[in-house]
């Protein structure tokens, strides 16, 4: 079995990530941790566009090396994948089909404000269009996450 944790640069990957481990350590599978640095900068503006997708990648990449460590300090090898697009879903869909993976664990945010769209975009997204399960983890209130930190490092 091989698992993917889509995850951002948010406050809430972390705690995504520990579901993504914790169910590949039941099912004793393999994991891939997958971060897309989502191209949002205007197109007219080329040299602009440019330092943002660097800076973009290079966010993704610290991000992804560091829960790979936490992973790895976890009992869980993981290979680390950055993907960089327009659409975080379609990056995420697109590298759970080449790597013909069985589990996608994503988090989900709205960022709507409204409670008619209980999930974000990407999530939606990822959730109807995947050829695989989709584990979508509720993310945690900003307030309740230094609670959660804390009892997760005991």
């Amino acid at each position: 079995m091989k698992i993917m944790a889509a995850l951002d640069l948010s406050d809430y990957a972390n705690f995504v990530l520990n579901k993504a481990i914790k169910t590949a350590k039941q099912q004793n599978a393999k994991m891939d941790i997958v971060v897309v640095a989502e191209d949002h900068s205007d197109e007219s503006d080329s040299a602009g566009r440019e330092r943002a997708n660097e800076k973009l990648l290079q966010d993704a990449t610290r991000a992804a090396r560091s829960y790979q460590q936490k992973a790895l300090a976890q009992g869980v090898k993981a290979k680390v994948r950055i993907r960089s697009g327009k659409s975080a879903a379609e990056e995420i869909i697109k590298y759970q089909q080449s790597e013909n993976l069985d589990i996608i664990v994503l988090g989900r945010r709205s960022h709507t404000g409204r409670a008619t769209f209980p999930m974000g975009a990407v999530a939606q997204r990822v959730a109807a269009y995947a050829t695989c399960t989709v584990m979508v983890v509720r993310c945690m209130e900003k307030r309740d996450l230094a609670d959660w930190n804390a009892i997760s490092l005991l």
